[in-house]
């Protein structure tokens, strides 16, 4: 007879694999999607013997000469670039000259800023930064008007800083940070014209700011692991909201203008001091809904 125990984690096993090849195959598509399909250089001699067609680059795991970093610049036609754990802790200033960039991302070196700049890259549509140490963004990143996804994900900086302009990256459409301590959220947050998914976990938050209400085109919101002790009212003007996730806070109570929000299709409250009778409430609430306690 099979043990049904064992048989469960079986299953459990199985479906972690899976997540993980999922979003393993995520990241690689977010880089092999920019591009001509063809050649991926893989070390930056090489690229820059053949400037004129390395339109795809990926270092990894090699240290970057200091003295060859410069030439990084010269890299003119490249439209995606991924810098992996290549002891840099800083970009060349002729990083500005990457104009036809598309995709960036820079994974486990230790810069401190970008480069002056970098509002040259107004193609730039992703961005992925991993593993720095970031304080802050420059002022200008506003003027990357086809930005679309912007992530950071464990920045060892004390604190990282929003500058007041983030809000007007017009075409935003993605905004995830993981594992980075925010500092207070700029007044602009609620800016954002085109955002539909925003990600903030374990990124130390204890108050969502009012402007989240104007966020109207906002259709995923994810907010697991911080401080939160209570929602602000604004939060039920999402019309447009799908997905809340609010898992491993301090909330003990919502709302009940959370009905407001009738297109709410995943409540996630796990993590938090809710009583059973207040999840009744709410289920009662949002009949179509489902809510995870």
């Amino acid at each position: 007879m099979s043990n049904p125990v064992f048989m469960n984690k079986i299953l459990l096993f199985f479906f972690l694999s899976f997540s993980l090849l999922l979003n393993a195959q995520e990241e690689h598509d977010a880089f092999d999607k920019y591009g001509p399909p063809g050649m991926v250089y893989t070390n930056l001699k090489d690229a820059l013997v053949d400037v004129n067609i390395a339109y795809k680059v990926k270092i990894e795991d090699q240290v970057i000469d200091p003295k060859l970093l410069p030439k990084l610049g010269k890299l003119s036609q490249v439209q995606a670039l991924q810098l992996t754990s290549n002891g840099l802790t800083q970009l060349p200033a002729e990083f500005k000259d990457l104009t036809n960039l598309l995709y960036f991302a820079c994974i486990g070196n230790a810069i401190t800023s970008l480069p002056t700049g970098f509002r040259n890259l107004e193609n730039l549509t992703e961005l992925h930064l991993h593993s720095t140490k970031l304080d802050s963004l420059p002022w200008d990143i506003a003027y990357l008007g086809r930005l679309k996804v912007l992530e950071m994900q464990n920045n060892s900086a004390g604190t990282f800083y929003f500058p007041n302009s983030i809000g007007y990256l017009s075409n935003l459409n993605t905004l995830l940070l993981f594992n980075t301590k925010l500092d207070t959220l700029p007044t602009s947050f609620g800016e954002f014209k085109r955002l539909k998914n925003l990600t903030f976990v374990m990124c130390g938050i204890t108050k969502i700011p009012k402007t989240i209400g104007n966020i109207s085109s906002l259709e995923q919101l994810v907010l697991d692991n911080n401080q939160i002790t209570e929602l602000p009212k604004s939060i039920f003007k999402l019309k447009n909201l799908k997905q809340l996730s609010l898992k491993s806070n301090k909330l003990s109570k919502i709302s009940d203008s959370i009905c407001f929000l009738k297109n709410l299709e995943v409540l996630d409250l796990r993590g938090n001091y809710f009583k059973e009778y207040d999840v009744v409430i709410l289920r009662a609430l949002l009949p179509g809904c489902r809510i995870l306690y």
